[in-house]
């Protein structure tokens, strides 16, 4: 009797063994499956973005390289059109009254030169001076003509109003210098030159008093 009860308990002990570890392994393939399907979840989701971010690249290559297109040409047409005003001349520099003044000052310079007549009274040393000078100061005078022609002429140079002001005024300063030089350098000049027909008309006084030819 005891030995039939002892074979239902142990029967029944495995039952429940079987039944413990059946519910175990179920709980684990559960947990797992669970673990897929999440981890499907999160392919299917980013294989659906990675989708989306194909149909968006495609759409850009068929239409956007157009736009992109577009979007050069026409950052390309705003800095050539920028770069072409420059080439333009403000009419308030072309007609501003310094402009004006380094063409006056250009044209008195070698007025003043040539007013200076007897230079061939003069020894050989002085007057190859003289024609040193005029010709460096009327060689710098062109130099300047020159520049000013760039900065108040359309095409000719690429640059800002402010720009072509500030080379406006070195220009005319520079101008201003040289005829203010012209000036002094031809003042010195004729003294010298009056000092030697002075020097001639004394020794031709000279010359008659004493009867010498």
């Amino acid at each position: 009797m005891q030995s039939i009860k002892l074979k239902i308990c142990l029967a029944c002990l495995l039952c429940i063994t079987g039944i413990s570890a059946h519910a175990q392994t179920f709980a684990e393939w559960f947990s797992q499956k669970k673990t897929q399907i999440k981890y499907l979840t999160q392919q299917i989701a980013a294989l659906a973005q990675y989708s989306a971010y194909i149909r968006q690249g495609y759409a850009i290559s068929q239409n956007g390289l157009g736009n992109i297109g577009g979007y050069i040409k026409g950052e390309y047409d705003l800095h050539n059109s920028y770069y072409n005003s420059l080439k333009t001349v403000n009419p308030e520099i072309k007609g501003n009254a310094k402009a004006d003044s380094i063409l006056s000052y250009a044209g008195q310079i070698p007025q003043r030169f040539d007013h200076l007549n007897g230079l061939a009274t003069l020894d050989t040393d002085t007057r190859t001076y003289v024609a040193q000078v005029k010709s460096t100061v009327l060689d710098d005078c062109n130099k300047d003509l020159s520049e000013l022609q760039m900065v108040i002429s359309n095409g000719q140079a690429q640059m800002t109003d402010d720009e072509r002001l500030k080379r406006l005024d070195n220009i005319y300063v520079r101008m201003k210098d040289k005829y203010a030089f012209t000036l002094s350098f031809c003042s010195h000049v004729r003294t010298l030159l009056l000092q030697r027909q002075q020097e001639l008309i004394d020794i031709n006084t000279l010359k008659q008093q004493y009867g010498i030819n």
